[in-house]
C-alpha cells in the first residue's frame, strides 16, 4: 500500500453516512486548527486525515470559512451539553435567569471540563488570538461568544447573591482569572495542575 496512512484509514476510503462523514471532517479539522491555527489549515490536509478528496470535504462544508464556522458550532454544541451535565441541569437551564447554579459551581464545572480536553481548549485559544483581527472569519463569532459567556457568568453571579451593581464586573474578572490560569496551563501542562490551582484561587476569590 502506497497511500499516506491517516487516522481514518490506511490509504483506503471508508464509506460513512452523511452525518458521520461530516462529524469526521469536523473532528479532523478541530485537531488541525488546534495545532496550526486557521490560517495554517488547508482543505487538502483535512481531506487526507479523512481519506477522502478535497471535493468531498467541500461537499459537506461548502468552503474553508464555512468549515471553521461548522467546527466552532459543533464544539459549542458538545460543550454546552457537557457543561450542563456536569452542573446536573438540562441544557435549557443554561439560559435561566437567575441561573440554577452559583458562580463557583459554574467555574468548577468549566475548569474540570476544559482540563479534560486540552486540545479543544488550545483550539479556542489559538483561534481567539487570531480572531482579534476584524477580518478574521471567526471575529464576529468570538464577539458573540464573549457576550454569551458574560451573560451566563452574570446570571450565575446573581444566583450567588452578588449585588446587581457588581455582577458584570464580577463576571468579567472571574472569566479573566480563569482565562489567565488556563493559558499558563496550556503553556506548561506538566507544571500546572489547572483544576487544583483554580480550586486554590477560588478559595480566595469566593471567600
Amino acid at each position: 500500500m502506497t497511500g499516506r496512512q491517516t487516522g481514518a484509514s490506511a490509504g483506503r476510503r471508508i464509506r460513512l453516512d452523511r452525518e458521520s462523514r461530516r462529524d469526521q471532517i469536523l473532528a479532523a479539522a478541530t485537531g488541525l486548527i488546534a495545532r496550526r491555527g486557521f490560517w495554517g489549515l488547508t482543505v487538502r490536509e483535512v481531506a487526507l486525515e479523512c481519506a477522502i478528496t478535497e471535493a468531498g470535504v467541500l461537499h459537506h462544508v461548502g468552503s474553508k470559512d464555512r468549515l471553521l464556522t461548522a467546527v466552532l458550532e459543533y464544539r459549542d454544541r458538545l460543550d454546552r451539553h457537557a457543561l450542563a451535565s456536569r452542573l446536573g441541569v438540562d441544557v435549557a437551564a443554561l439560559e435561566a435567569d437567575p441561573a440554577p447554579f452559583g458562580l463557583r459551581e459554574l467555574c468548577v464545572a468549566t475548569v474540570e471540563r476544559n482540563a479534560a480536553q486540552p486540545e479543544i481548549v488550545q483550539l479556542y485559544a489559538v483561534l481567539q488570538g487570531e480572531a482579534l483581527a476584524a477580518e478574521h472569519p471567526a471575529h464576529d463569532y468570538f464577539v458573540r461568544r464573549e457576550r454569551i459567556a458574560m451573560s451566563l457568568f452574570e446570571r450565575a453571579a446573581a444566583a450567588s447573591g452578588v449585588d446587581a451593581a457588581l455582577r458584570e464586573t464580577t463576571a468579567r474578572e472571574t472569566m479573566a482569572a480563569m482565562d489567565g490560569l488556563q493559558l499558563r496551563w496550556l503553556t506548561d501542562r506538566d507544571a500546572v495542575d489547572f483544576v487544583r490551582e483554580w480550586e486554590r484561587f477560588a478559595d480566595r476569590l469566593f471567600a
